[in-house]
């Protein structure tokens, strides 16, 4: 037991360092503030966002598959090292002169691509010492840690970018969430291994044949994807209407993502209390009506006063821990849902459905705010057509149950 505890502790840490990184460079205002400075447009840059959710919906099942064949801890030590060298040549993209945008672009999606071995072996890696009535408690706490890094990271950013940052200045923020980010590594590697007692289904079709038939998993797993697909895009796309509709200065731009993180910490933190208390499904719908409470707010901010920017970083706030709660729930069930013998191929089938709604909602928006009826002031038609579909998408899922 006191191993098993110590290896959740490290587990922990390699989150929180894994996750700072990650945010800084796919996920927050730095790097659409970074991206923008190279010379990206406001699609370009939320396309930067995209790359680590989209590479994760491709490239998850092959990438199962490969960690059943050649072991998951091999797979995870080299993908994370990788992922490493590439996550810095993302940040000296500023030296390529006027290849600088290719390069960054270039380096993110290599980032993705590795980090998407990561998240094959990830959860398997955590299921060979985490028993299932621990899942809920584990993945909540670690979640928390975890956001709570990234929160402090950019506050302290924000700090140091100021209000017009320089793209140096925003070259260094990203350079010290590098470093961050090989302590995931670091971490992972004193985590000792575990042998999992039941024998993989090599075969990428015989593993997927089984996770189809696996109804429960098959059908939760097309839910996250609706979910995803019309919620993901909701944070980085009220970032750019902030910026480049309402003049919002960079640094407190920063501070919205951190508001946004602020809202998931608090989601993660307060998710075992709430299953204490509420049963999954009752506590599902609950935070279905936060995400399109969230969304329909959105869409009535229309001016960069005090008031209505205080109000829409408490809708990020909402709309975050809504989405910190349900990914709680749905890491969980997906662990359980998926069959002994199967596991990792399961894992990696539930994981493409989860993440490719997430990049395929950011690829969606970047394209839906390109054209005159999204862009500009029109930004707030974008949350109400998000706020629509996602009650479509719950409605089909209630009416499934």
């Amino acid at each position: 037991m006191n191993e098993q505890r110590k290896s959740e502790w490290k587990a922990i840490l390699s989150s929180c360092c894994g996750f700072t990184g990650e945010v800084a460079l796919t996920d927050s205002a730095v790097i659409l503030l970074f991206a923008a400075g190279l010379g990206a447009g406001d699609e370009l840059a939320m396309l930067t966002t995209s790359l680590l959710p989209l590479f994760n919906g491709l490239l998850l099942i092959p990438m199962a598959a490969l960690a059943v064949r050649c072991g998951g801890r091999r797979l995870l030590n080299i993908a994370c090292a990788a992922a490493s060298c590439f996550y810095f040549i993302a940040v000296a993209a500023p030296w390529f002169g006027p290849a600088a945008m290719p390069v960054l672009i270039g380096a993110i999606s290599l980032t993705a691509f590795c980090l998407t071995g990561f998240i094959a072996t990830w959860f398997p890696l955590l299921e060979s010492f985490l028993p299932p009535c621990r899942r809920a408690a584990f993945l909540s706490r670690m979640r928390f840690c975890h956001q709570l890094s990234g929160v402090v990271f950019l506050c302290l950013a924000a700090i140091a970018a100021g209000k017009n940052p320089a793209i140096w200045r925003l070259q260094i923020i990203l350079f010290v969430s590098g470093v961050l980010f090989c302590g995931r590594l670091f971490w992972i590697r004193r985590i000792p291994p575990c042998s999992i007692p039941e024998k993989e289904i090599p075969g990428i079709v015989s593993g997927l044949r089984l996770a189809l038939v696996n109804r429960p998993l098959r059908n939760f797993s097309l839910y996250l994807f609706g979910l995803n697909l019309f919620g993901y895009a909701t944070v980085p796309a009220a970032l750019l209407y902030l910026k480049n509709v309402l003049g919002v200065p960079d640094n407190i731009l920063i501070l919205f993502s951190a508001a946004s993180l602020a809202g998931m910490l608090a989601g993660y933190r307060a998710m075992p209390h709430l299953l204490r208390r509420i049963a999954s499904q009752r506590l599902l719908v609950m935070l279905h009506a936060a995400y399109i409470a969230a969304a329909l707010l959105l869409s009535t901010i229309r001016t960069g006063e005090a008031f209505p920017l205080f109000l829409c970083g408490l809708i990020l706030a909402v709309h975050s821990f809504a989405t910190a709660a349900i990914s709680v729930i749905a890491s969980a069930e997906m662990m359980n849902l998926a069959r002994p013998g199967n596991k990792t191929m399961a894992m990696a089938f539930s994981g493409t459905l989860f993440y490719g709604g997430c990049g395929l909602s950011r690829i969606l928006g970047a394209f839906l705010l390109g054209t005159a009826f999204f862009a500009g002031a029109n930004v707030p038609r974008f949350f109400l057509a998000g706020a629509a579909a996602l009650l479509v998408v719950i409605l089909l899922r209630r009416q499934e149950e």
